[in-house]
């Protein structure tokens, strides 16, 4: 079948030959533009679905690494009694003894309850005070009261009502 085609084709004129071979020439080449066109478009698509992944990779990877580190930061302090636990996160955050007051407070039936005292810590001291005692002690908040020192207004005194 093919052979009968071919010699069809051998029977065409000069013409009509070079006018087919300059057919299949513009055809071999329009195919070859349109594959590359597409090709290209392909390759712009993935371009960039690649660069919007790596943008949300950058935003999301810090706030991961975050949480993985309060996960496990979490409650390590939980089985500690009270007292203890909030002791030990302000040391653990670098409050010295001198400037910290821990004290049972007396209550009825309710959970144990706690007045903490800080005294001059710096903002660096009172965020990482306040997280780790959620997070590390799984002491809550009840009151608070935070005041700018009067000789050092870049240092404030901190004072917590916590319960367990």
């Amino acid at each position: 079948m093919t052979w009968r085609w071919m010699a069809r084709l051998t029977h065409l004129t000069a013409k009509a030959q070079r006018r087919l071979w300059r057919l299949l020439v513009l055809a071999w080449g329009v195919g070859l533009l349109a594959a590359w066109a597409v090709l290209s478009a392909l390759t712009r698509v993935a371009e960039k679905a690649y660069e919007d992944a790596g943008q949300t990779y950058v935003m999301v990877a810090p706030m991961a690494a975050e949480a993985m580190d309060l996960r496990g930061r979490m409650m390590t302090l939980g089985d500690a009694p009270p007292l203890q636990a909030a002791e030990q996160v302000a040391q653990g955050v670098g409050i010295d003894p001198a400037r910290l007051r821990v004290l049972p407070l007396p209550g009825l039936q309710g959970p144990e309850r706690l007045s903490v005292t800080a005294r001059g810590l710096s903002l660096r001291e009172l965020v990482e005070v306040l997280r780790d005692l959620r997070l590390q002690a799984g002491l809550i908040t009840e009151s608070g009261h935070i005041s700018v020192r009067s000789d050092n207004d870049k240092r404030v005194d901190l004072e917590l009502v916590l319960s367990h």
